[in-house]
């Protein structure tokens, strides 16, 4: 058989993103089922990467199941407390990039408050809906927001007492379990350790 190219077995169409900030790791992941908002998000994502001046960051994702992950950075103004910049970088699947590149969107500009006031339903709005076996990707964006505040609190030389005031967390709640990996999740362990190893 010639070794030219085979006209009789085309191969099915991937829809496949590779780059510096994006890495779609699910190949049979097609556009069914996306809504034309989020796709239209993922083809012309601005907000890509880590912002000048970046003094905070964060990651969530899971891994058990394939791979989905969500690396968000800022840029946050010390004396006001204002996300003035957001990016992001991410692993998994159209639906992550989607919600991802419009999270960044609605923090920037925000105070910790109103950035914290992000909800599922405001991000599953912002793309116009994610398919159902997609929805872990709304709860991570919104975590994500929370353990970004977290890590400069704790960059700032926040404890536990304050994480706890202004980002507490409750290990039982479906948020918590869906994240698998979570930065601020090992913020706070790093910091009870430190608080036992002082005793």
């Amino acid at each position: 058989m010639s070794e030219g190219r085979d006209i009789y077995h085309e191969p099915k169409q991937k829809v496949l993103l590779r780059t510096a900030d994006v890495y779609q790791t699910e190949v049979d992941d097609e556009v069914a089922g996306y809504s034309d908002k989020l796709l239209a998000i993922v083809a012309d994502y601005h907000n890509g990467g880590r912002p000048e001046g970046m003094n905070a960051q964060a990651m969530v994702g899971k891994s058990k199941r394939g791979e989905v992950a969500f690396r968000l950075f800022g840029r946050i103004n010390p004396e006001t407390r204002v996300i003035e910049a957001a990016g992001f970088k991410t692993r998994g699947c159209l639906a992550m990039t989607g919600c991802a590149s419009a999270t960044c969107s609605m923090i920037e500009g925000r105070t910790f408050d109103e950035a914290l006031a992000l909800t599922i339903e405001d991000v599953r709005e912002a793309v116009g809906g994610v398919p159902a076996g997609k929805a872990n990707t709304l709860t991570f964006s919104v975590e994500a927001v929370r353990a970004l505040i977290g890590d400069f609190l704790a960059r700032e030389g926040a404890g536990l007492a304050e994480l706890d005031a202004v980002v507490p967390c409750d290990s039982y709640s479906v948020a918590c379990l869906m994240c698998e990996h979570c930065s601020l999740r090992d913020t706070r362990t790093d910091l009870l350790v430190a608080a036992m190893d002082g005793e």
